[in-house]
């Protein structure tokens, strides 16, 4: 983190551990960094689905069909062999632009180590500000799915152990 980050993260932190050995601050919200990693990965999803659709519309009109027979020609199904082979170039320039699920909640993870984490070392706690992808590799699938679990809480605005109390609720005291 920058020197300035400091300032506007002042407040008595709290945190969710993950595992015995390794914990996540939280903030009630997805950081800046974070959440434009998401938009990015969002916008090279779509960018797949666009390329998806002007692959098919191509068929679509090559081969007389309709889209949605296109698209299940470039999924395998009907004369779907044939097709990938006569569209071996496109199909492969498509299928390398797929970004990889797994891909990118390891980077999302990663980020959230680096902007958040810490780790347990002795009897102290260190940032993780240097965490890779290659530990983020190593977690337990255990651990990835609490950080999954945090991440969504945050998304939410929520503490992830907690549930937020229904409005009705606030006005009793």
């Amino acid at each position: 983190m920058s020197k300035y980050s400091n300032i506007f993260l002042l407040s008595d932190a709290e945190y969710e551990n993950i595992g015995d050995c390794l914990r996540l601050r939280k903030f009630g919200s997805w950081l800046a960094e974070e959440a434009w990693k998401r938009e990015e990965q969002g916008q090279k999803r779509a960018q797949f689905t666009l390329r998806a659709i002007a692959l098919a519309k191509k068929i679509a009109i090559e081969k007389e069909v309709d889209q949605d027979e296109a698209f299940a020609m470039l999924q395998g199904g009907y004369e779907g062999e044939s097709i990938l082979s006569e569209y071996s170039e496109e199909a492969v320039a498509l299928m390398s632009s797929m970004p990889a699920a797994r891909e990118q909640f390891g980077e999302l993870i990663t980020i959230f180590f680096r902007n958040r984490g810490e780790i347990l070392s002795g009897k102290k706690w260190a940032a993780t500000d240097d965490w890779t992808i290659e530990d983020t590799q190593k977690l337990p699938q255990a651990w990835l799915e609490h950080v999954e679990a945090f991440m969504a809480a945050e998304d939410r605005g929520q503490e992830s152990g907690k549930e937020q109390e229904p409005e009705e609720e606030e006005g009793k005291n």
